[in-house]
Order: structure tokens, then C-alpha cells, then sequence
């Protein structure tokens, strides 16, 4: 998936660019066994994105997914892609919790992206005749060489800033499967929707949501289109003025440990790119052990496990955060009430 400098880059406002990383699999020429026997009725498809168009005259059988949201997509519709990207640091077979369940047969070709993008090489030898890209940040980089492998679909709005909903629905059009598209999104958000109900302590909570950087400065997330700041503000939270006004122009801040008050808020949310060492720096510090949100006991420390899928919203990422991070944010809200 990415490396530490993209991952530490989605978080502050320095992005540096997503790495995905690579293993073998298996390059099967049948189609997902789960895809319904009338999709190919659906034929031909063409889609319109930024980039240009994608014609797809048939029911691909070989799709290359190198978007999170184009993969994940293409697995909660029961479609198996012969190569998507690699996580690493999570799992140490190269999945995502959310998606290892979702994998049946070989194993997908996992794949690598390195400074400029992924290795076309490597696509090629995958014999593709449909590439999902709607959530790959190099696609600028990759598109002409890929476009002319097999029908390539890119992002509509920018690199990365598409969101899951619409990749989703992209997705699912490319493989003839684009009623069962809306109806998978549409539970996703219903997921989303009943965290209101089930956790009213949530309404109207502010939060702070950080990743911290070995060098012990805090990435914060300061805009109301970052995808985590509106996936966390649809559950009832509320990103606080103070965060808001944060300077910089892009969707994060970089705070020093100094200036670690304006996280003071009704529940802090942190990430330390795994790193043991500097979490015990930070926490150990006075400004930030001084805290009032952390004397009550209302601040979250992430793993990676939980960081990601908040960063990176995909229809099988979403349903994880709701079972499996909104309790632990749930807790933390219980105390700011108290």
C-alpha cells in the first residue's frame, strides 16, 4: 500500500505521494464465480473521467484495481481482481483486514507503486482487459502506458479526491454490475447513518484528529473536505474553529508539541505511524499529559489498523470504522460528557 512517507503525508499537510507495496499471486482467466450470469448484458460500457474515456465492450474477466476504493468496490460486489494493492504494516499478508475476508481463490497479484507510480511491466504481465484507477494518486503518471494495455478508468475530479461513493459507483459501472453499485452504497450509508442513533454521545462532540511525525511535530486535520474529517463529522462530531483556523493552506497543520493546546477539545484522535518511541515522547511530555482532554480520559491512540481506513473511506473500510473504531471514539465521548 504506501510507505510511511505517503502515509505521514496524507495526514500533515506535506502529502508526498501514495506507495502501495508488492508480493506474487494468482492470474486465474475465470470470472469472479459471485459476478450475476447477466452482466454481461450490460455491455458494452464507456465511461467519461478527466483523463478520457473508457470503453469496455465486455464483461472483463482480468481487472487491475489500483485504487483502495477501486479494489475494495470490485470485492464487496464478489469480484475478484487479478492484481490490486498491496498494505503494508497491517497485515502480514499484504491485505487490509476489511478486504482479506473478501478474497476468495488465489490471492491477487499484489502490486507496488514506487516514486513515479507502479510498474507498467508488472500490469502488463497481468494481461488486464479492464484497469480500475479512480483512487490511484500517480494516474496522471501511469495513464497513457496503462490506456493502452486495456480500457483504463482514472479519477473525475482529481488525483485521490474522488470519493469512495462515486469510485464505487464507477467501479461497479465498469463491470456491469452498476445497480448492484447503488444498492452497496447506499448500505454503506445506512451503516453510517445508524452510528447517529446508536451512539447519541457522539452529536455535536468536538475532535481533534492527528498523526504525529517521528520528528514529535503533530499533524492535524484542519479541513472540512478531508475525507476523515467528513467521514468523523457524519457520525454527529465537529471539527472545532480553533482547529479550522489553523494556518497553512492545505488540509493539514503542523503543530510543535508547544502549541499542542489547540487539541484541548472534547475527544483527541491520535496516530503515531506505529512508532512506540515517539508516542511515549508526546504522551510523556507536560503540555500534552496537562491536557484536559487527556486527564479525562477522552483521547484516542490509533493503530494503524484504525488510522487507515479513516484516512482512506472505501465501501469495505467504512463498515470496519463503524464496528471497530467508532466504540473506541464512542468511550471517549462518554467521558467529555461526564
Amino acid at each position: 500500500m504506501r510507505s510511511t512517507m505517503r502515509r505521514l503525508g496524507a495526514v500533515a499537510a506535506l502529502a508526498l505521494g501514495l506507495s502501495l507495496t508488492a508480493a506474487c499471486g494468482g492470474e486465474s482467466d475465470e470470472p469472479s464465480k459471485d459476478a450475476p450470469a447477466n452482466a454481461a448484458g450490460a455491455f458494452p460500457v464507456t465511461i467519461e473521467h478527466k483523463l478520457g474515456t473508457a470503453t469496455i465492450e465486455s464483461e472483463p474477466k482480468r481487472i487491475v484495481a489500483l485504487g483502495e476504493a477501486d479494489q475494495d468496490a470490485l470485492l464487496a460486489l464478489g469480484v475478484q481482481p487479478v492484481g490490486m494493492a498491496e498494505l503494508t504494516g497491517v497485515q502480514d499478508d499484504g491485505l487490509a483486514p476489511w478486504t482479506a475476508s473478501k478474497i476468495t481463490g488465489e490471492k491477487p497479484k499484489l502490486l507496488k507503486a514506487g516514486e513515479a507510480g507502479f510498474s507498467i511491466e508488472e500490469i502488463a504481465a497481468l494481461q488486464p482487459d479492464l484497469i480500475l484507477a479512480g483512487g490511484d494518486y500517480y494516474i496522471d503518471q501511469e495513464y497513457e502506458k496503462l490506456s493502452k494495455l486495456a480500457p483504463t478508468v482514472a479519477y473525475t475530479t482529481g488525483p485521490a479526491e474522488d470519493s469512495w461513493q462515486a469510485v464505487t459507483a464507477q467501479a461497479a459501472k465498469a463491470v456491469g454490475r452498476e445497480a448492484d453499485g447503488g444498492k452497496l452504497i447506499g448500505e454503506v450509508e445506512n451503516k453510517i447513518e445508524a452510528v447517529v442513533t446508536s451512539h447519541p454521545e457522539l452529536k455535536d462532540k468536538g475532535f481533534a484528529f492527528t498523526s504525529v511525525f517521528p520528528s514529535g511535530n503533530i499533524g492535524v486535520m484542519k479541513s472540512e473536505t478531508d475525507t476523515s474529517v467528513k467521514l468523523l463529522s457524519r457520525f454527529g462530531l465537529v471539527l472545532p474553529d480553533e482547529i479550522k483556523k489553523l494556518p497553512g493552506e492545505g488540509f493539514a497543520a503542523e503543530l510543535s508539541i508547544e502549541k499542542a493546546g489547540v487539541l484541548d477539545t472534547d475527544i483527541l484522535i491520535s496516530h503515531y505511524n506505529d512508532d512506540p518511541a515517539t508516542q511515549k515522547k508526546i504522551e510523556s511530555s507536560g503540555v500534552f499529559s496537562n491536557l484536559k482532554v487527556v486527564k479525562r480520559g477522552s483521547y484516542v491512540a490509533i493503530d494503524l489498523k484504525a488510522f487507515w481506513p479513516l484516512r482512506t473511506p472505501t465501501a469495505l473500510a467504512v463498515p470496519y470504522v463503524v464496528d471497530e473504531v467508532v466504540p473506541q471514539i464512542a468511550e471517549a465521548a462518554k467521558k467529555a460528557a461526564s
